[in-house]
């Protein structure tokens, strides 16, 4: 009887609960929602390098490729707990060295040992072993915020964000892909009905970059971001804002061996930025707006940071040692003043040591200016690293990256994982000048232009400070070949100056569904004297450019110079004169995919110093003339949830050195390479070229390059 009636209990109550459900999901809503992206990437190339399904890095072990496929997926998660507390956190895989091939990350195992091979693992081969290439997912970002509907405070919000409310000159979006690894408190506010907002954060410094040689030392625990702003409205035509930071590094007093209470910290280095905004619009017509943003850092060798980088040369987020300086640029907008026609005008001066640590690195652009362009982003005509060295093969090849540069206000600047069709950054810590965009619009017909004009803050010598032993700038890649390195603001002599020039256009051609054609034009006329001084001559030979031995090549029997002596201040001289024509149409082929062909030609005839200045020792001879060539075709398709996109381009072209300018017979003897010197770099055996101050082969040959290259991606939101 008890048994029957317990049976009999349960199944009343499991009829009430079953009743009762769609009553009580009914009154809920839902806690919890789940969205994401899936990305597919392909990626084919005549460069055949399989390091990562990323075109380009510099840092070491993570690898760069043209060739592979790989997936990653995103998953979104937010919860709104209740009116005022809501939770987010996203979940991703990276594309790293994760390739279909690694057969679901088990792929490079030594099958021996199982274990990862020796050495750096690039191409998957560390298999499951490590984190790059075992396709695994990882937390990205996690937060809370709070709306608790204070009157001063609007929302809290306490772990990942991506700070992208800040100013990029002082505290920048993190890139995309690690979009809100950034992780910090956030509490943003207003009054007067938001003519006044406030943002005020702590923000932890990302220990892999963010201080002196890229990293915040050992103790990171501590180290953060303080950062604070507000923008006040005081009338619809005037706006005001405010914006300051302070950057706090610091590490265990090594000194302070009494640790029953506790242990003292010293300064790694120190970062405060502090800036002032206004915007003014007197009529619909005119916009007015300027910024000017003062900075003072300080890095201590005691604690671990550089005192200086040697011999001029070295590599580094940030200058060593103490630096203050300034950074503005004022702004003239004037919209539709006369039949369509409207000009923006810029005027910049960005310090030379101006140092913000938090700036944004990429994917911002605070100048106007279209700048360099990515086809000649790293030094050599093919964009090679360090490129006289066995070794040391081009990290995106010949086509560089696409498009113009965009401009950022730091030296730690970030193309790292990036692949040739997105776009390239470089530093302006240096730059002053003017832009003036005319732009003109009617009916079917788009036409703007450009001239700038940039002098530099960094136009020295021996740094302005008459020693090239141990000096505070970090030369980075060095600035040399046919366009700006895009993380070189220093270099150990300067005296340089850019005009850019360019006359661009946009018509549709009413041909179907519409016929999209554009073009452009653009030149760049950039002088560089670099050492003028005869009298620092001995300096810079000592230190930099030390004289040559006498060699006799042994094909030739001819006894000389093994390269150019530098005994001229004309032997560093740097003359660019530079164009682009570009011109390609897009059509709407069907409602859900369009495409577009594209043609570019880039000539340019470089003087960049003769063999006596060697591009730094390090890199490849780039005098003489260039000449680029990218077809490309482009289709984007879109169905449903589902986006499909393909960009494929053919790059060619030819460099053919000045061997008149190298001095070529006079300043120092043509050697050939004998069979050990083509075989390590490369080259045709008995082909022409000399050997530099550190061993490197520098090749005088005419050197035709091609490269095909594609990209194509499936991406697909849920």
């Amino acid at each position: 009887m008890t048994v029957r009636r317990t049976w009999a209990t349960a199944f009343m109550a499991s009829l009430f609960f079953l009743a009762a459900a769609p009553a009580v999901n009914a009154q809920e809503q839902p806690k919890l929602i789940i969205g994401g992206t899936t990305y597919t990437k392909w990626l084919w190339g005549t460069q055949r390098d399989q390091g990562s399904l990323y075109n380009f890095t510099t840092v070491p072990g993570e690898g760069y490729g043209d060739n592979g496929q790989g997936s990653e997926v995103e998953l979104l998660l937010s919860a709104r707990v209740s009116r005022k507390v809501e939770v987010r956190a996203r979940l991703h895989s990276r594309f790293s060295q994760n390739f279909w091939t690694n057969f679901g990350g088990f792929g490079g195992i030594n099958p021996a040992t199982l274990d990862p091979p020796p050495g750096s693992c690039t191409a998957g081969d560390c298999g499951e072993w490590d984190p790059r290439s075992n396709q695994y997912v990882k937390l990205r970002g996690v937060a809370v915020t709070l709306t608790p509907g204070y009157k001063w405070i609007d929302s809290a919000t306490i772990g990942a964000n991506d700070f992208g409310q800040f100013d990029p000159f002082v505290l920048g979006r993190i890139r995309y892909i690690d979009r809100d690894n950034a992780a910090g408190l956030l509490f943003q506010g207003s009054a007067l009905g938001r003519k006044i907002t406030w943002d005020v954060a702590r923000v932890s410094l990302p220990r892999l970059w963010a201080g002196p040689n890229f990293n915040t030392g050992s103790y990171h625990a501590s180290d953060a971001s303080y950062d604070a702003q507000a923008r006040w409205e005081i009338t619809p035509a005037f706006d005001l804002g405010l914006i300051a930071q302070y950057v706090n590094d610091q590490e265990v007093d090594g000194t302070d061996l009494d640790v029953d209470n506790g242990r003292n910290l010293q300064t790694r280095f120190r970062n405060s930025v502090g800036g002032i905004k206004f915007g003014i619009r007197p009529t619909s017509k005119i916009d007015l707006a300027g910024r000017f943003y003062s900075s003072s850092s300080s890095s201590e060798p005691i604690a671990g940071a550089p005192s200086g980088f040697g011999d001029a040369a070295g590599f580094g987020p940030v200058p060593a040692g103490p630096m203050d300086d300034e950074a503005w640029r004022f702004n003239a907008d004037f919209h539709d003043v006369f039949a369509g026609l409207s000009f923006n005008l810029e005027v910049f001066d960005i310090g030379a040591q101006y140092v913000s640590m938090m700036a944004a690195r990429r994917e911002s652009d605070v100048l106007l200016t279209e700048g360099h362009d990515g086809a000649f982003g790293f030094p050599g005509p093919t964009n090679a690293a360090f490129g006289v060295f066995p070794g040391n093969p081009t990290r995106i090849g010949p086509g560089g990256w696409d498009g113009n540069a965009a401009q950022v206000a730091t030296i730690n600047v970030d193309n790292e994982f990036t692949d040739f069709d997105e776009q390239m950054a470089e530093t302006v810590i240096g730059w002053k000048g003017v832009t003036l965009v005319p732009t003109w619009s009617s009916g079917s017909n788009d036409i703007s232009a450009e001239v700038t004009w940039i002098d530099y803050n960094t136009n020295w010598q021996a740094f302005d400070l008459g020693t090239l032993s141990n000096v505070p700038y970090p030369t980075n890649e060095s600035d040399t070949g046919v366009g700006h390195n895009f993380r070189t603001a220093y270099a150990p002599f300067q005296d340089k100056e850019t005009l850019i020039a360019l006359l661009k256009g946009k018509h549709v051609l009413n041909f179907g569904k519409g016929l999209d054609l554009f073009w452009k034009v653009k030149h760049i006329d950039e002088t560089d004297d670099r050492l003028t001084d005869p009298a620092l001559i001995p300096l810079a030979v000592a230190n930099r450019y030390s004289a040559p031995p006498v060699v006799t090549d042994p094909i030739s029997n001819l006894t000389g110079n093994q390269w150019g002596v530098f005994d001229s201040v004309n032997d560093d001289d740097r003359d660019l004169d530079y164009w682009l024509y570009s011109v390609g149409a897009g059509y709407q082929l069907h409602d859900d995919l369009y495409t577009s062909v594209q043609y570019e030609r880039f000539d340019a005839d470089l003087l960049d110093g003769n063999t006596a200045f060697q591009a730094y020792n390090l890199h490849e001879m780039a005098t003489g003339k260039h000449e680029k060539n990218i077809a490309s075709l482009r289709a984007r398709y879109v169905m449903g949830g589902a986006e499909m996109g393909l960009t494929f381009e053919h790059v060619f072209g030819t460099f053919t050195p000045d061997l008149d300018a190298l001095g070529a017979g006079t300043d120092f003897v043509i050697q050939h390479a004998d069979l050990a010197t083509a075989q390590a770099n490369k080259v045709d055996e008995g082909s022409i070229g000399f050997r530099g101050r550190f061993g490197g082969w520098n090749s005088l040959e005419e050197r035709d390059y091609r490269q095909n290259r594609l990209k194509a991606y499936l991406k697909v939101q849920f």
